[in-house]
């Protein structure tokens, strides 16, 4: 493809690369790109209807799974299945790149309504917990991730 992917700033700073959407995959997946800075984590969480596989291309994160810690590092790929409560974060001494596959595909709507459009802009952290509940997250707060 030729065209440059789509880019947004999440909460803490994360870059996000939009590379294949919905209309590329026909609905099967979303692919991004994403690079969050030393000490980005996100809650326990769940996608409702939706897996993610998380590859890791750049850095150390630590994924909370299942009841299970598990310690990624460059190379490394692990899978979430839908429904199934996940937490993550960087962990490693500077910042890292990730590749997300969402399926099927739609996740990525969520990024572009609740991203901002440059890091310099501000991430209305309301606007992107409502955008998350539309596009089937539930943050789990009191989860005993293991």
């Amino acid at each position: 493809m030729d065209e440059a992917p789509s880019v947004v700033w999440m909460p803490g700073g994360v870059r996000t690369e939009i590379h294949l959407d919905r209309v590329d995959t026909q609905g099967a997946f979303c692919l991004l790109v994403d690079h969050p800075p030393v000490g980005w984590s996100l809650p326990p969480h769940v996608h409702h209807g939706v897996a993610e596989t998380i590859h890791i291309v750049d850095g150390e994160f630590e994924l909370m799974l299942g009841g299970r810690r598990f310690r990624l590092v460059p190379g490394q790929t692990i899978h979430v299945p839908a429904d199934m409560i996940h937490s993550t974060s960087n962990v490693g001494a500077g910042p890292g790149q990730r590749v997300l596959i969402f399926s099927p595909a739609g996740m990525e709507e969520f990024f572009l309504q609740a991203g901002a459009p440059s890091a310099e802009a501000e991430v209305d952290g309301a606007a992107v917990v409502a955008a998350a509940v539309r596009h089937g997250w539930e943050f789990v707060p009191d989860a005993v991730q293991g």
